[in-house]
C-alpha cells in the first residue's frame, strides 16, 4: 500500500516537473516568437503614425552629359542623358520615416558607361536624387569614375583609389578625372556633366 502510494507520488512529481519543463519551453517559444514578430507589428504602426513629407515641386528632369578622351590615339566619346524621376513617399525601416523615393535611368537604356573595352573604368552617373535637388552633398550620390574588379565580376563603387593603399578618395571634378586616368593610359579631353537643379520640398 505504502509503495503503490509512494509510485504515485513520485509519478505525481516527475509528471509536474515534465509539466513545469513543458511550460518554460512553450514560454519561451512564444516570447521568441513575440520578439520576431515584433519588427513586422512595429513597422504598419509607425508607417501609419508617421508623418506625410511633401513631395518635390519639380518631379522630372533630364541631364545630359559628354566626356571626350583619347585612348590608344583614338578619340572615344562618352555621350548620354540622366532621366530622374519622382517616384513617391515611403516609410523606411531603416530611418523609421517617410523618404522620398527616386528613380534614374539613361535615355540609351545603357547599364554601363566604360572608358575603353577591358579597362574595368567606367562612369557612373550619379543619382536622379542628386539631380533633382535632394542631398546633393552626398559624395556617393554625385556622379563620378568607378573601378570595376574584373577578376570578382563587380563594381567597386569606391569611386577610384589614389596614391597610397587604403587611400579612398572620390573622384569628382575634371582635374582629378584627368589626373587619375592619365595612370591608365587615358587622356581626358573635355568632362560635361549636368548641375544639379534647384528644388523646392516644402520642407
Amino acid at each position: 500500500m505504502n509503495s503503490n502510494r509512494g509510485n504515485k507520488m513520485e509519478y505525481n512529481g516527475s509528471m509536474r516537473i515534465v509539466q513545469i519543463i513543458f511550460w518554460i519551453a512553450s514560454g519561451i517559444v512564444i516570447i521568441g516568437g513575440v520578439f520576431l514578430m515584433l519588427p513586422s507589428l512595429i513597422f504598419p504602426f509607425f508607417a501609419l503614425i508617421s508623418p506625410k513629407i511633401p513631395e518635390p515641386e519639380i518631379t522630372y528632369g533630364e541631364f545630359p552629359f559628354r566626356i571626350e578622351y583619347e585612348l590608344d590615339g583614338q578619340l572615344n566619346i562618352i555621350e548620354d542623358t540622366v532621366i530622374a524621376e519622382f517616384n513617391g513617399c515611403e516609410f523606411s525601416a531603416g530611418s523609421m520615416k517617410r523618404e522620398r523615393r527616386w528613380r534614374s535611368r539613361l535615355a540609351s537604356d545603357r547599364e554601363d558607361l566604360p572608358f575603353g573595352d577591358d579597362l574595368g573604368i567606367y562612369f557612373s552617373r550619379g543619382s536622379a536624387q542628386y539631380y533633382m535637388g535632394e542631398n546633393v552633398q552626398s559624395m556617393s550620390l554625385k556622379p563620378h569614375i568607378a573601378l570595376r574588379n574584373l577578376e570578382e565580376g563587380f563594381r567597386r563603387e569606391v569611386d577610384f583609389i589614389l596614391g597610397e593603399s587604403g587611400y579612398i578618395r572620390t573622384v569628382l571634378n575634371f582635374g582629378e578625372a584627368q589626373e587619375v586616368l592619365t595612370q591608365y593610359g587615358i587622356t581626358l579631353i573635355n568632362w560635361e556633366i549636368s548641375e544639379p537643379i534647384v528644388n523646392n520640398f516644402g520642407d
